[in-house]
């Protein structure tokens, strides 16, 4: 049998045949597409009275019995119970409450109580206030140990417009729990869709962009007995019929749970790119529509979000900046009754709200959420590719859970909610940092271990089990040949021309945010013939009027003459430093066009190769066999146990560093794709301990972080002098890290043997292969017990910098140099990368070609 399947293979309308590809092959979900159903949202309600509390456990038993169980689950691990605040005084609710209580101690289950705060369970209640009131009680939820097989009880009371929290509340932890609405209703109502009292946060369930992922499981109440089925709304993305010529843009292709995803790469100038997109989105909008764009304080300062609002030229607008970074992937950095008045306000009129993502991975992720939570539009603009070829991939929007600055647990409380168009303006990835730009290479480390050559016969036996899997199967080690790119990708961002020229760029985009938020609030400012509104520029992390609001203005209130006069002026400050910053701008990436042609064509070979290799990946377990990410689909966690682990380790040092006065050096800084492309090495070791991941399998296993290590950006050793400064000796490190191990995002999926024990995914054997357990519920994600003291294990030796290596070819053997060896600038290195890459290679095919079935 070949390695490669011969590339007329192609999935199979069912399992008939496999096209010849082999005779002794018999087909396997791999190869077939499948007849997708058309989604529905089903909700049961249940027949529970009031007089059924005389017997809480039989009370607790039908809410047991009568709300579906997690797949692969027979039964609860908890109940967390919601009720109103005391306040209420709502004596039905109360007796509830105590029924449920008593009934879960009869049945020996598990039982924690919460309750809603008092502003939040009144119909005045504003927009913060019942957003602020769903994430305090959700986050309660985790912190009481809540996990994902919990049922969440929600007990409602006399005013069921309250109703609503039930829904919200219970999407939030792991982007979805199973919850049993208690209501006081008198009639059905919409049981597939919830409003709160406000109207700003509205979870309709038949919207095509949940993919029919519904929160509220099972109703409860006096009413008789009702299954309620409908049918979740076509699926209508942006059309992108019209820029299938256009020879600057490239199309990705990408599906998720059988629907297509628009991903557009724009590889012309940005005010072309914007300008097309425009046209798109006006087509999608006809009669107009309101953009808010949200952005981070560097993509802020770069004037990315302003170049956006100009160049889509609504009538109305809002740009949305905010604290950028991990630490501050929270709630309360992302709502603001600026925020939520805008979308209330278009919601009302004639142009609905379009939230537009522009930035990294962390701001898609967060405003996705706002979008899912206020059913609103979504459009992701990434300005890096870890967020185009990563966090767009995925329906998963979430915020971290986030206490006193630290990170207890990242990405934990969110919801799943598809784009409506993923649109990459190629010139804005040219400001990535070199730490973004290992964080890429970090995600796809991670890739390429857990997948390895899918589109061979060896893969397709490997990931047999895949639904569709052919359909993006790929050489996802492709990615190695491409380390040239990223080198040169790499002297590019750190050299010392454009380092100064974007900190200029960025020093002038800070004194424009610097006027803005200087500007008065009570400025009255109309818009072109529209009626007088307030704005203002409130502060550079809340909600901002865009400056095309302000340089379309026509008239002014005679009564304001002095402050607007004032106003004017400062318009015109800033409107001459944006020039300023626009002409920078142009002059920061004629640096990069006026490279040599062979430095600028790797560069753009390997942000091209990397962007589609990982899209692929993502689709080929997305796009059929497990859209939710919640089975096959976990395995893109591999490596994100400890990685997610010593990524919150650090952003809690970087603050405990800046409030006590210590410097943090540039190569100290370590984002998420960082953090996993060091745990992916980590991974391997405890494979190894393990005896599963040996010799040739090992050594190939850790060679594609240290190919990719040549400037230092997977090493801890920069991570553990910032630790020497911070008088942080090794066994707090590792303590520390495992105390956000202890909260990890996959637990709840299976029960351990022990509370030592937590759940990973490890390779086996060699890339590609993923070591299985005997545990079915555990099998069907890849995971496998792993013992606490094996993880401090290597967190030990990450400290004492023992994975701070580079790969090189010494002697013809392929070998990893401790990075203080490799002299400066890494002279001491013998062979160039892509040398190196090309020898990893030919040693994985060899690896592969051993494992192809032979035919007798």
């Amino acid at each position: 049998m070949a390695l490669f399947l011969p590339p007329n293979v192609k999935p199979l309308p069912s399992a008939q045949s496999v096209l010849n590809w082999s005779d002794d092959e018999t087909p396997t979900d791999f190869f077939v597409t499948p007849n997708l159903e058309h989604r529905n949202v089903a909700v049961d309600y249940v027949q529970l009275n009031d007089s059924g509390r005389k017997d809480p456990a039989s009370y607790v038993q039908t809410l047991l019995d009568h709300t579906p169980k997690p797949k692969g689950r027979n039964a609860f691990t908890s109940v967390h119970l919601v009720g109103p605040a005391l306040t209420v005084q709502s004596n039905e609710a109360e007796k509830t409450i105590d029924a449920v209580l008593k009934g879960c101690n009869d049945l020996s289950k598990q039982v924690c109580l919460h309750r809603l705060n008092e502003v939040a369970c009144t119909n005045e209640a504003t927009p913060m206030e019942e957003y602020n009131g769903i994430f305090e009680v959700a986050s309660s939820l985790l912190l009481e140990k809540a996990d994902r097989a919990s049922l969440l009880v929600f007990v409602g009371w006399e005013d069921i417009n309250m109703d609503s929290y039930a829904a919200f509340i219970g999407m939030l932890p792991f982007r979805g729990i199973q919850v049993a609405l208690i209501s006081r209703r008198s009639s059905y109502g919409n049981l597939v869709q919830f409003t709160t009292p406000s109207g700003t946060f509205d979870l309709d369930g038949l919207t095509s962009a949940r993919m029919g992922k519904f929160t509220v499981h099972c109703v409860f109440g006096e009413l008789p007995t009702l299954a309620v089925k409908e049918s979740v709304r076509k699926w209508e993305p942006v059309d992108t019929q019209s820029e299938e010529d256009n020879a600057e843009i490239t199309k990705i292709p990408f599906k998720i749970g059988g629907l297509e995803l628009p991903m557009l790469t724009h590889n012309g100038t940005s005010e072309d790119a914007l300008d097309c997109l425009a046209e798109l989105l006006k087509y999608k909008y006809p009669k107009g529509y309101t953009p808010i764009v949200s952005c981070g304080e560097t993509c802020d300062a770069l004037g990315y979000g302003q170049d956006m609002l100009n160049h889509l030229a609504q009538d109305d607008d809002l740009l949305f900046a905010h604290k950028s970074g991990e630490t501050y992937k929270r709630y309360d950095n992302y709502g603001s009754k600026e925020l939520f008045k805008k979308i209330n306000d278009a919601k009302r009129g004639t142009c609905p709200p379009v939230i537009l993502a522009v930035g990294g991975g962390v701001n898609g992720n967060c405003i996705g959420l706002i979008a899912a939570m206020t059913n609103v539009d979504f459009i992701e603009v990434p300005t890096t590719p870890m967020h185009y070829n990563d966090a767009v991939t995925s329906a998963k929007k979430a915020f971290s859970l986030v206490v006193d600055d630290r990170i207890m647990s990242k990405n934990i409380l969110g919801a799943f909610y598809l784009p409506q168009l993923a649109f990459c303006v190629n010139e804005w990835l040219l400001t990535i940092s070199s730490a973004n730009a290992h964080a890429t290479v970090g995600e796809a480390t991670k890739t390429m271990n857990m997948l390895g050559i899918a589109n061979s016969s060896v893969g397709a036996t490997d990931f047999h089990n895949i639904l569709g899997a052919v359909e993006f199967a790929s050489d996802f080690t492709k990615i190695l040949s491409e380390v040239g790119g990223f080198d040169e990708l790499i002297k590019f961002i750190q050299s010392p021309s454009t380092i100064r020229k974007k900190k200029n760029i960025i020093t002038i985009g800070k004194k424009i945010a610097a006027l803005r938020n200087a500007t008065s609030g009570e400025s009255q400012i109309s818009k072109k013939s529209k009626p007088q509104k307030k704005f203002g520029f409130s502060n550079i992390f809340g909600s901002l009027p865009s400056m095309a609001s302000i340089s379309s203005s026509t008239s002014i209130s005679s009564s304001d003459s002095s402050s607007d006069s004032e106003d004017d002026q400062q318009n015109e400050d800033i409107q001459s430093l944006m020039e300023e910053r626009s002409e920078m701008m142009k002059i920061f990436r004629s640096s990069f066009y006026n490279l040599p042609s062979d430095r600028k064509d790797s560069i753009l070979s390997f942000l091209t190769t990397i962007n589609k290799e990982i899209v692929c990946a993502k689709a080929m377990f997305l796009a059929y066999s497990d859209p939710f990410e919640k089975y096959r689909a976990l395995l893109f966690e591999y490596a994100h146990t400890l990685g997610h682990g010593v990524e919150a380790f650090a952003n809690d040092m970087y603050l405990q560093a800046r409030q006590s006065g210590v410097e943090i050096p540039t190569d100290a800084i370590r984002l998420h794709g960082q953090c996993v492309g060091m745990a992916v090495l980590w991974a391997g070791e405890m494979s190894k301990n393990l005896g599963k991941l040996v010799g040739e399998g090992y050594t190939l296993h850790q060679s594609f972080p240290f190919l990719f290590n040549r400037s230092g950006g997977f090493s801890f050793g920069p991570l553990r002098e910032l630790c020497e400064d911070l008088c942080i000796e090794k066994e707090e490190f590792c303590e520390r890290v495992l105390q956000v191990v202890r909260r990890d995002n996959k637990r709840g999926y299976c029960n351990c043997s022990d509370p030592e024990k937590s759940v990973d995914q490890l390779v086996t054997c060699r890339p590609g292969k993923m070591l299985s357990s005997p545990d079915p519920n555990a099998e069907v994600r890849y995971l496998v017990e792993v013992d606490e003291s094996w993880q401090r294990d290597v967190l030990s030796k990450a400290f004492n910098g023992e994975f701070d290596r580079v790969a090189d070819i010494r002697n013809g053997n392929l070998t990893f140099v401790p990075s203080n060896l490799t002299g400066k600038g890494r002279s001491g290195l013998k062979t160039p990368s892509k040398d190196v890459a090309l020898h990893i290679r030919s040693r994985l095919l060899s690896a592969y070609s051993a494992d192809v079935p032979r035919q007798n």
